[in-house]
């Protein structure tokens, strides 16, 4: 770590001050750090000092009736606080150090310096603080300069990338900008080309929990050699957003740099908001259009019919919705998942070379794509799958659920694909064990999810398969599970023992029990096909009713 704001002994040596002064030991000044000053009057003063770095001012008073190894004691004393150096007024009050004092001092590494007798102390106070005072000074006038050029850059209408163009200028290190919800990461990739591979693969690797809101300054292994990296949260809303991390490749990473990024992170973090603020504002109006578009009102449909064409739709060409759900236990990330996830689809999107929208609306997001003439669901199962697995991939923390509706040919029918698609959304979370349904295979499932016929449903499931599974409850039995088997198999006894791990004579009377219980033959094609479908029907309610 570098703290450019940090006074070195040989700066404070080289002032006028101590143009008279002479180093006694032979130790190199220059990487020794001054915090502070201090005035010795007896050794108790050793018992206060707490803080490294400091410069110890002492006369040879102090030295007069001491012996050789007493000095060497003291001096040893004063080592093991991390003092930076002493500063010894040896005339009048002694001829010298000791030589063995002196070969002590070399080897516990502590300058000491023989201060002129005119020097006084409280002079020395005050150019030293002074020298402190301006370098903080300096390293804050960079700072304020470097937070005036990023927001000049802003101001005038420049992007994150023109930000990291003016952050390079006083800032040489390689600057990464990760931005969590978005899924961006921004790099000036062509001032580091040779490096770009190797630091974006470290960048790419950093998982901090919970999107850490500390700064971190640690190391990394780069080219073999440990390099230091410095990783800043950038707030947006009160929330971690992304993060800006720096690596000292070719130097040192300083308190200037530190300073400097955090002044940075907030003005990237205005960028962020910008972004989910246009995108909230073009959502809005998109939804507006959307919900007339699916509106049981005519009027309204036909409204947004003749608006179709301000978002690229014709009105007779063929579409499909898809509804997708991001599904989570914590309900504390519900907007930053949608947000991210609504993000996500849309770089999908835009290479499809297809009119579309995306909405992110009531905790899904829809999305509605116009399919040229003659285009099959092949091409839709294409599309979707990639979708799905960009999701899956980049939003690994939740599971990614997507119901597909059928394609319609007019715009006006786009109401007909939303209620298929959003039927095929909830089979898979609910009864189909599938992230991706397409409401075209949903096979009996089509029928059996219809709204329309859920009274006549709950009728028929009641006479047919309930006092089975009320059974199963009172009895805690599995006949109804055995029920679903016998289906699976094809009512092959064999293969329905080895699935149970059950005995084929205690799977016989299973199926004879069952039989009496709902008073149907398994025999009988008739009975038969309603078990079947009882069955299916209670997979819907048994999952919706969770």
């Amino acid at each position: 770590m570098n703290n450019e704001s940090t006074v070195l002994l040989n700066e404070v040596l080289a002032l006028e001050l101590f143009r008279t002064s002479k180093m006694i030991t032979s130790i190199d000044p220059q990487y020794k750090p001054v915090t502070s000053v201090n005035v010795m009057l007896d050794r108790e003063i050793l018992s206060w000092i707490e803080q490294d770095g400091q410069i110890i001012l002492i006369t040879g008073q102090i030295f007069e009736k001491m012996a050789s190894s007493e000095q060497i004691e003291l001096f040893t004393e004063i080592a093991a606080k991390n003092v930076s150096a002493v500063f010894v007024k040896i005339t009048p009050y002694i001829e010298a150090l000791p030589r063995a004092v002196v070969e002590v001092c070399n080897k516990l590494e502590l300058p000491v310096i023989d201060l002129d007798y005119h020097v006084s102390f409280t002079e020395i106070f005050s150019v030293v603080y002074n020298l402190m005072f301006k370098k903080q000074t300096s390293v804050l006038q960079r700072v304020e300069n470097l937070h005036k050029d990023t927001m000049n850059v802003v101001v005038s209408g420049g992007n994150i990338e023109d930000i990291l163009k003016s952050i390079q200028k006083t800032i040489t290190s390689p600057v990464f900008v990760r931005d969590y919800y978005f899924e961006d990461t921004y790099f000036l990739k062509s001032t580091f080309e040779n490096d770009y591979a190797i630091l974006y693969e470290n960048i790419e690797g950093i998982q901090l929990d919970g999107k850490s809101p500390k700064v971190i300054w640690d190391k990394i292994v780069y080219k073999e050699q440990e390099i230091e990296r410095l990783i800043i949260p950038i707030f947006v809303k009160n929330q971690v957003h992304g993060h800006i991390v720096t690596y000292g490749k070719e130097r040192v990473i300083s308190n200037y740099d530190k300073l400097g990024l955090e002044t940075a992170s907030n003005i990237i973090a205005l960028e962020f908001l910008k972004k989910i603020s246009v995108q909230e504002v073009e959502n809005k109006y998109k939804i507006e259009f959307f919900d007339d578009l699916i509106s049981f009102d005519e009027v309204r449909r036909n409204k947004a019919v003749e608006r179709a064409a301000n978002f690229r739709f014709s009105e007779n060409a063929n579409f499909i919705i898809l509804d997708i759900d991001v599904l989570s236990k914590n309900t504390a990330d519900e907007t930053e998942k949608y947000l991210k996830a609504a993000y996500l689809v849309e770089l999908i999107c835009k290479d499809m070379g297809r009119a579309y929208m995306i909405l992110n609306k009531s905790d899904h997001i829809y999305i509605l794509i116009m399919f040229k003439e003659g285009e099959t669901i092949q091409v839709v199962k294409r599309y979707t799958k990639y979708i799905y697995e960009i999701l899956k991939s980049k939003m690994k923390k939740y599971q990614t659920k997507v119901g597909v509706g059928r394609i319609y040919k007019g715009i006006i029918n786009v109401h007909k694909s939303l209620e298929d698609a959003s039927k095929a959304l909830e089979a898979a979370v609910r009864y189909i064990d599938e992230d991706v349904v397409y409401f075209e295979e949903m096979g009996i499932y089509k029928i059996l999810s219809q709204t329309s016929l859920k009274s006549e449903l709950e009728i028929f499931y009641k006479d047919t398969l309930e006092e089975l599974v009320v059974y199963d409850l009172r009895k805690d039995t599995e006949l109804v599970k055995t029920l679903e088997v016998y289906f699976e198999c094809n009512g092959n006894l064999k293969k329905m023992s080895e699935t149970l791990f059950t005995h084929y004579n205690t799977i016989l009377y299973r199926l004879s029990r069952i039989q009496d219980i709902i008073g149907m033959s398994i025999d009988k094609e008739e009975d038969r096909y309603a078990i079947q479908t009882a069955l299916k029907v209670h997979k819907i309610f048994k999952n919706t009713t969770k």
